[in-house]
Formats: structure tokens, C-alpha cells, sequence
């Protein structure tokens, strides 16, 4: 099947619409949309697997009039942003997200990471904290808890080890994203959501732009080289060497946003990962799944605009 003729989901119309803009980050350019006071402290958004920057605009409207400047970025790989051969695990995506603090003219920024975007927060905030003010994550963990709680606990973990044994099979799982227009995409969105709502136009909508993004060339190959760093650095060296990175604990304060319908939350995860930061709050939001910032922007935004006044 061909994929479509488009570049990246298509961006919203209308005077309060995010502006979009390339950034040029470590020789690769990665695109971005932004909004709000130029001047103002930046709030940078980093999305997980299948997702892009276009997932964070309901997040983006609760947010509009705040005093900050809001940017959400496609990950190298995904969206508009550069397609590189190389370049998929958290070191180099935490030096892309760096590159794109400085490139848009700040020293630091407060990183807010949904998954997978989450794992890249902690990275960037373990290897650069200079470039971090605040880390807000969103149904993540710190990677190395994360790969541990797999190693030792994987029957918990059982949808996350599925999913990146899956992803290590050559070409199936591209194949798989590809068929019936992209189906699995919902699948995916579906079963991480609360039920309440899937029958919402936002669920819909947000189902479209999902299936529309995994359709952009390259983009279901170069998401799941993502998935597979995660699960081969665990059997080469190069995964201990990434651990020892790590501080023990990071000099940045992390709140923690997860719902309690994601069925990949465990208490004992969420908890063990904010040990690992100079300061931890968690918030557990009722009734929302893996996807709380699309799932119910107001709430996740009143956290956020919480956090980053005080922070």
C-alpha cells in the first residue's frame, strides 16, 4: 500500500492555531509547533510512539492565554521532522530535544513527555539538567526503573514486553501498523484509553490524525526502531552504559501525571521512578487511561499551569 500524499497530520486552521516552524537541532531539522508569548518561559512538549506534535493541540487550546510559550516537536522520525537512518534511542532523542531548547532561543525549558517522550524528559534531564526546569511526564517512567521492573517483574509489564518483542521482527510490525489504512493505530489508541471516551468527537478526531501520521513514509519503520533500541540495548552493553548515565538521583524536580485506567500503570513504577528526582509529586487522574492529556486536556492543563508557576 502507498502511503499517502501528505508530510504531517493536518495542522488546524483558525487565529488561535499553533504556528509551525522547522528547527534545525544537531544537523537535523525537526519540526515544531508553537504558541503563545514569545518572551515567556518555554514549555516543550514530546510526544511517545505513534504520536507526533499534532496530539498535544487540545492540551494547547486549555492552555492558550497562559503566560508561556508553548512548542510540541515531531520526533526525528516522525511527522514532518528529518528521517534519518540512525538516531533512535533516548541519547541521541535527549540531544535532539536539547538542540531544539537552544535553537529556539532559551537556556532551559520545562519538558512535558507523554511514554515514551517521558523516558526522553529523563535523559535529557539526567545528561543536560542545565536544560531542564521542571520535567512533567505523562503515563511514563524513569528507563532504567522502567527496564528493570521488566527484567525482574515482565508478567507485570506483560503489554509493554509484548509490544517490543513484537516490534524486534523484521518488517511484520511495519506491515502490521500499514494494513487496512492504518487500523492498528486505533488499536492501539483505543485499547489505552478509557471507555468513556471512545465515543467522544475528540476520539475520533484524534483516531484520524493517528492513522494519518503512521501513514507518512518512513514513519511506521522509524517508530518502532524506538520500541527496538529500548528492547536491544537490554542484551548488548550499550544498555549498561546508557544506566550508568544515570545519577541516582536527577537534580530536577518531576511531577508525575498518570491515569488510573492506563493499563500499563503500576503504583510501584510511578513511585520508584520520582525517587530518582530531587523532588517527586505524582498525581493519579480517575477514570482516564494511557492518554490523560488528550483524554481530558482541562485537568491535565490545570496541573500543569500549577506546576510550572511554582517551578
Amino acid at each position: 500500500m502507498q502511503s499517502p500524499d501528505f508530510s504531517s497530520p493536518a495542522n488546524p486552521e483558525g487565529a488561535d492555531a499553533p504556528e509551525g516552524t522547522y528547527v534545525h537541532s544537531r544537523g537535523i531539522r525537526l519540526y515544531a509547533e508553537q504558541q503563545g508569548p514569545k518572551r515567556a518561559p518555554l514549555v516543550l512538549f514530546v510526544h511517545g510512539f505513534g504520536g507526533g506534535s499534532f496530539e498535544w493541540r487540545p492540551l494547547f487550546r486549555e492552555l492558550a492565554g497562559t503566560d508561556v510559550r508553548l512548542a510540541a516537536v515531531d520526533l526525528r522520525g516522525y511527522g514532518k521532522s528529518d528521517k534519518t537512518p540512525r538516531g533512535y534511542d533516548l541519547t541521541t532523542a535527549a540531544s535532539d530535544i536539547a538542540g531544539v531548547v537552544r535553537r529556539l532561543g532559551y537556556e532551559h525549558a520545562t519538558i512535558v513527555g507523554h511514554g515514551y517522550g517521558g523516558m526522553i524528559g529523563w535523559t535529557l534531564a539526567a545528561h543536560e539538567p542545565a536544560r531542564v526546569s521542571s520535567l512533567i511526564t505523562i503515563s511514563s517512567a524513569h528507563p532504567v526503573v522502567q527496564a528493570r521492573a521488566v527484567a525482574l517483574r515482565p508478567t507485570s509489564q506483560w503489554r509493554r514486553v509484548r509490544h517490543g518483542l513484537f516490534s524486534q521482527l523484521p518488517r511484520l510490525p511495519e506491515k502490521r501498523l500499514l494494513d487496512n489504512d492504518a487500523a492498528q493505530a486505533e488499536i492501539y489508541f483505543r485499547e489505552r484509553t478509557a471507555p468513556g471516551f471512545r465515543d467522544t468527537e475528540r476520539y475520533r478526531e484524534q483516531v484520524a490524525l493517528r492513522r494519518d501520521a503512521i501513514r507518512i513514509d518512513k514513519v511506521a519503520h522509524l517508530s518502532n526502531e524506538y520500541v527496538r533500541w529500548l528492547f536491544r540495548s537490554r542484551l548488548r552493553p550499550e544498555g549498561a552504559r546508557f544506566d550508568s548515565t544515570f545519577p541516582r538521583q536527577v537534580p530536577v524536580d518531576v511531577l508525575a501525571i498518570d491515569g488510573s485506567m492506563d493499563p500499563g500503570y503500576t503504583e510501584k513504577v510511578a513511585h520508584s521512578s520520582l525517587e530518582r528526582a530531587r523532588s517527586g509529586r505524582a498525581e493519579l487522574l480517575y477514570g482516564l487511561g494511557h492518554f490523560s492529556h488528550v483524554e481530558d486536556p482541562e485537568a491535565v492543563a490545570a496541573l500543569i499551569t500549577g506546576y510550572v508557576a511554582t517551578h
